[in-house]
């Protein structure tokens, strides 16, 4: 199940990349200038990898990010994030119900062309996340909160001078190496402190235009 969600997942990237890299600019007159704001909500569907605590336990869920960018130049928006992603347990994965991290990162975008029906960028963002196992019986226990990395490429699909649609594939690296204080109880060891999320967003962009 989770090598058929990959592939998807995958598929779904292909055809982002190809937006991308493909939309040519249109000549609109919509230019975000600087000090303009913009807002998103997405929902999002994601994929934990590696092998690790994580990568081993977990497999795929929904989730949703809520966002505000500002543009600091006509190529330039730096922006504040904030997910809440769910990864359900692998099948053969014992007492384990699901995954919930929360996660706030600080982002970077380059935008190849504001002027563009579809603003395509390129974003890079460091932050944290916490992480909670929920565990059979509702007890939820948490190994801690640490970094995370973001490396995406997206789109903003305009359909409005100020309304878009919200289109990116994005990957987080966790860092930390996913242990409870039940884990360590139960004598359970690491095996490894890095894990890759992947993650699709399909959602909404406002700008309040001046």
């Amino acid at each position: 199940m989770q090598g058929y969600f990959k592939q998807t997942l995958a598929g779904w990237a292909a055809v982002l990349c190809a937006l991308v890299v493909a939309v040519p600019a249109s000549g609109q007159s919509r230019v975000e200038q600087p000090g303009t704001l913009g807002l998103t909500m997405s929902g999002t569907y994601g994929l934990m990898t590696g092998n690790t605590l994580y990568g081993n336990r977990f497999d795929d869920g929904a989730g949703l990010t809520l966002g505000v960018r500002y543009v600091v130049a006509s190529n330039w928006s730096v922006g504040l994030s904030f997910f809440s992603q769910t990864f359900s347990a692998v099948p053969d994965t014992t007492g384990v119900d699901k995954l919930r991290v929360t996660d706030v990162t600080l982002d970077l975008f380059f935008y190849r062309d504001r002027n563009a029906d579809a603003s395509q960028y390129l974003m890079v963002g460091i932050g944290f996340y916490r992480p909670e196992m929920h565990f059979a019986g509702e007890e939820i226990t948490f190994p801690g909160e640490n970094l995370l990395l973001e490396l995406g490429l997206g789109a903003e699909v305009f359909i409005k001078e100020n309304w878009g649609l919200e289109l990116s594939g994005r990957a987080f690296g966790y860092v930390g190496d996913g242990l409870t204080p039940l884990d360590i109880s139960q004598g359970v060891e690491s095996e490894g402190s890095f894990s890759v999320g992947l993650q699709g967003q399909v959602g909404l962009i406002y700008y309040l235009l001046r």
